[in-house]
């Protein structure tokens, strides 16, 4: 009897065990699992840090490319101007008609606005897009030597109002990068809507400055 109590104890005492071991194995596994949980949270976290972080790089990179082909383009255009409504050569040759492009330009430079510019200050000389007998005059590109020769056409446009007939519905203007025609073109909507809105009627509203400097200016109309 003894003996069959001892070996219930003893077999007790071995479910206990038994049943201990599991709970601890279990909870093992779950304090396991938890860390799992908590590494893998903490890994997407990082991940999701990491990600951002390039996106930041990426966007500042593009940021700096766009920048640099920015002032590289403008840096390009700085010692040029473009002139309208110049009219076009009908010569045969497209030697002749350059040469009668860059005679204008001799005129319109040094008998116009006595700048003082010779042949040899021009880079290059040449019509922007192609021909066309219906369509107006293509723009003339004008590459000059220096800045300091384009400052001088520009700071002397004023002549062109007590110019001779040839010269005066001639327009010289910036060579201008995308960005800058944008700029510009923002500034004149801006001041025809300040014309629009000017109850006296006596102002004009006109855009000046460099590339990147823009403003608008106030002006009394001519009565």
């Amino acid at each position: 009897m003894f003996r069959r109590v001892a070996k219930l104890e003893t077999e007790m005492m071995s479910m206990h065990v038994n049943l201990t071991t599991v709970k601890e194995e279990v909870k093992k596994s779950d304090q396991e699992n938890d860390w799992s949980e908590v590494v893998k949270r903490q890994v997407n976290k990082s991940l999701e840090t990491v990600t951002d972080d390039i996106h930041a790089v990426q966007h500042t990179l593009t940021e700096t490319r766009a920048h640099v082909t920015e002032m590289r383009d403008k840096e390009s255009r700085r010692n040029n101007v473009i002139i309208y409504r110049v009219p076009e050569s009908t010569a045969p040759r497209a030697e002749d008609r350059n040469k009668e492009d860059v005679s204008f330009c001799l005129q319109l430079f040094n008998n116009c606005l006595n700048v003082g510019i010779a042949e040899e200050d021009f880079v290059h000389v040449f019509r922007l897009g192609t021909p066309d007998d219906n369509a107006p005059p293509r723009p003339l590109m004008v590459q000059l030597a220096t800045y300091t020769l384009k400052n001088l056409v520009m700071e002397s446009l004023f002549k062109l109002k007590e110019a001779e007939r040839k010269f005066k519905g001639v327009v010289v203007a910036h060579d201008m990068t995308r960005a800058e025609r944008d700029e510009c073109k923002k500034k004149v909507g801006e001041a025809k809507a300040l014309e629009e809105d000017d109850p006296s009627g006596e102002y004009l509203y006109r855009v000046r400055g460099s590339p990147g400097q823009m403003r608008i200016i106030k002006i009394r109309r001519r009565h």
